[in-house]
């Protein structure tokens, strides 16, 4: 248990980063609830899409709700009771068998999970070193998906297709007796008022960054989602598969060490532009999955840009608003784009081709780039000017 006076250590961002990874665990290892859905659940493609999309949308509405609470209620309290209903609401998922009360059910979900969301990135914000929370946050999230696509398999074979629900439930459960070794953060005094609202180019800079952020997402999680049956319809047994998507996600781990190893706001701006190179790259490589190498090659270039790139945006997000709440509303635009990948994806696949959607994928990576360029840029500038006058 961390000591109760040092809510600065590591181990008090390792827990907080896991706290705000269980809400919506399930992006982690999408491709397995995708398959799932679509597998032995009985679903089709496009309905497995069009469930993970509605737990996404209840997300974005539960991440909103926090917007307005974060500032306002005792965040353990009101996060404690939402993750106990959750843990009951994911078990219950597995004697669900229709589509439309799937629909129904996993967009409950959603909505209390983004309710956990919203207030963890507040309170990640919020740390001294926003760096290195959700440096964390995508180190641990890139650590749990791997594990979860290695064991699925097996996993499967004892449990059935609703096994990921278990797991689901599992990190929950797991996160909320965490929430009960956290030590108390300074963070548990209301917030000062964000100042986001009080400068007009910092404003327009936010917007510009929720958008990048926005962008990255629907293409990233569209990708994400399907990635699996990508594999699958190139031929490649359902095995290797989760083999191949379990051993090069292992390198997001990778990609989350750049801001925890660099600190504090060091080579933002180059490694959020290379990152954008090599997610454009993997989007484009996908569509040659039948030659396996460069399958195993284009989720190797995303899944270590993609942690890069999340992290150092969500930082310059908290550098922006020190009270959080832009970091709040960070987390409905992430999870905006974590339920638009899929449905989008949905939506542009043709029958067993998926080229529309990852060409489609590259240019919105694109355009996320052009969003971010400024604020990015911006911000470093500024905060290299600080720590020029401080030094």
């Amino acid at each position: 248990m961390p000591d109760k006076t040092d809510s600065n250590s590591l181990l008090t961002y390792i827990l907080l980063a896991f706290i705000a990874m269980a809400g919506l665990s399930y992006i982690n290892f999408m491709p397995g609830v995708v398959n799932a859905l679509a597998g032995s659940i009985g679903f089709n493609d496009s309905e497995a899409g069009q469930i993970v999309a509605f737990n996404g949308y209840g997300g974005i509405l539960g991440s909103s709700i926090a917007i307005f609470l974060v500032r306002r209620f005792p965040w353990k309290t009101i996060m404690m009771i939402t993750m106990a209903v959750l843990v009951a609401v994911d078990v219950c998922t597995v004697w669900i068998s229709d589509y439309s009360v799937m629909l129904g059910w996993r967009f409950l979900s959603g909505v209390l999970g983004g309710l956990c969301v919203g207030f963890a990135f507040s309170i990640l914000a919020r740390q001294d070193d926003p760096d290195r929370a959700f440096g964390l946050l995508l180190f641990i999230q890139f650590s749990i998906g791997p594990m979860v696509m290695f064991v699925l398999p097996s996993l499967e074979s004892v449990l059935g297709g609703y096994s990921v629900f278990f797991v689901m439930a599992g990190l929950v459960f797991l996160s909320l007796i965490f929430m009960f070794c956290l030590p108390k953060l300074p963070t548990d005094i209301a917030p000062a008022t964000p100042t986001v609202a009080a400068n007009k180019n910092i404003f327009g800079r936010s917007l510009l960054l929720l958008l990048a952020i926005a962008f990255y997402q629907i293409a990233a999680n569209a990708i994400w989602a399907y990635v699996g049956l990508i594999g699958l319809r190139a031929e490649i047994s359902n095995e290797n598969v989760n083999l191949y998507i379990g051993a090069t996600g292992l390198l997001g781990i990778a990609g989350a060490m750049l801001p925890i190893i660099n600190g504090n706001r060091a080579g933002r701006l180059f490694w959020v532009v290379a990152g954008m190179v090599l997610s454009t790259a993997s989007a484009v490589l996908l569509n040659f999955s039948h030659i396996v190498t460069l399958y195993i090659t284009a989720m190797s270039l995303l899944f270590f840009s993609w942690t890069a790139v999340q992290s150092y945006l969500l930082a310059v997000t908290a550098e922006l608003d020190t009270s959080g709440r832009l970091s709040t509303i960070a987390s409905v635009v992430a999870s905006l784009g974590f339920a638009t990948g899929p449905l989008l994806a949905s939506f542009l696949l043709n029958d067993d081709n998926f080229s529309n959607m990852l060409y489609a994928c590259a240019i919105i990576f694109v355009l996320s780039f052009l969003f971010l360029l400024n604020p990015v840029r911006k911000q470093e500038q500024t905060t290299a000017t600080a720590d020029f006058v401080a030094y």
